[in-house]
């Protein structure tokens, strides 16, 4: 079995991680990274649907799409 997110979980993850780098600001991206999956993790464990824009969904296959192709 995967244990890689689905394109919604990612953008989750993603809007996770923006709010939290507005909310501490200076913190490293890969911390940030691994907060915000952390955070994703307890709350969908914790019973919690996260739901997120329709605009994030796109970035974030944006994004996932991008780095495919530059590494």
């Amino acid at each position: 079995m995967s244990t890689r997110p689905g394109l919604v979980a990612e953008a989750a993850i993603d809007v996770l991680a923006a709010r939290l780098s507005y909310e501490v600001p200076g913190l490293a991206q890969d911390e940030i990274g691994r907060i915000a999956r952390d955070q994703a993790a307890l709350l969908t464990r914790e019973g919690f649907r996260i739901t997120v824009p329709v605009a994030a969904v796109a970035t974030t296959r944006r994004r996932l799409k991008a780095r495919r192709t530059t590494t």
